[in-house]
């Protein structure tokens, strides 16, 4: 079992991941650490959780013993509480702190399995799970990446599910600086993949008031045919697990409350255009967590992710 504890209260992000990590079938959760909430039940403060747990939050965290820490939010993830957690145990951190930080210099793999499983198997500690928006544009992009087929501007589309960002049926535009970072890490992987990548990639972001989902549209100059292109995406997505390549448009019903990731691939004139379809509170955020953790133990990556 891994003997696990998580930093960071009464946010989405922890009641989602305690969601996943109470049915997880080889974890032992040991404490939910937020001195805040100390002594107070756990679904009190998070109301999705009632009936599912006992647990209450405790005000300081024990490390002994512990295999694995999850931090939940900026506060959980600063230096200083960082530099407290023993170099045994493992670390993987849903805050955006890490994201962009240099390996060697932080410590922290970024973490996405679908580019980085093989480092994450092997020799990581620390990993830093990517942001819903580059995790959606990412899976939508990386094997034409890997087989040097981005020459071109990048133009890209993504709704974002957030029920309390809008009311009735009204989706609001988010200023692009809200995901600038998600953008940088978009460049970053892309580049390293393919070194020749240097195109500007454009965006547009929009919330929606849906509870959860993102959608996401990619498109850019290319003359490769559709055939090929899937042909390209179907092997590279061959031996994972989540993402899949679908014949038609797809739905955020399809994947609502789901680690998985939906890929359509079609041709708009002399534009390619890829779609991809995620749950941004699950693949793109805990599901990716837990995904990780799969890999830092050894698991079968869909162990606690068949959602």
């Amino acid at each position: 079992m891994i003997k696990t504890g998580i930093l960071g209260g009464a946010t989405d992000t922890t009641a989602e991941l305690l969601r996943l990590l109470l049915h997880h079938p080889d974890v032992d959760l040991r404490w939910v650490c937020d001195n805040k909430l100390a002594t107070q039940r756990v679904a009190d403060i998070l109301p999705m959780l009632a009936g599912d747990t006992t647990m209450e939050f405790v005000e300081q965290p024990d490390w002994q013993d512990l295999d694995l820490v999850f931090l939940c939010d900026e506060e959980a993830s600063a230096p200083d509480n960082l530099a407290l957690i023993p170099q045994s145990v493992k670390v993987i951190d849903l805050s955006t702190r890490y994201r962009l930080t240099d390996e060697q210099d932080s410590g922290f793999t970024y973490g996405l399995s679908e580019v980085n499983r093989r480092r994450m198997v092997h020799d990581c500690m620390r990993i830093s799970c990517p942001g819903d928006v580059a995790m959606a544009l990412l899976l939508a992009l990386v094997p034409l990446a890997k087989n040097l087929m981005l020459n071109s501007e990048l133009h890209a589309t993504v709704v974002v599910g957030n029920a309390q960002a809008t009311t009735g049926s009204r989706v609001s535009m988010v200023p692009t600086e809200q995901y600038a970072d998600q953008v940088e890490e978009l460049k970053r992987v892309l580049s390293a993949m393919q070194s020749s990548f240097h195109s500007a990639i454009h965006l547009t972001a929009m919330h929606a008031c849906f509870a959860r989902g993102l959608l996401s549209t990619v498109y850019f100059k290319s003359g490769v045919e559709v055939e090929m292109v899937r042909e390209l995406f179907e092997q590279y997505y061959d031996d994972h697990n989540f993402t899949f390549v679908i014949d038609h448009e797809p739905m955020l019903c399809d994947v609502a409350g789901t680690n998985k990731c939906l890929i359509h691939i079609s041709r708009e004139g002399e534009y390619l255009r890829v779609t991809s379809a995620i749950d941004n509170r699950v693949k793109g955020g805990v599901g990716s967590a837990v995904h990780a953790m799969n890999l830092l133990f050894g698991l079968h990556e869909r162990t606690g992710l068949m959602l």
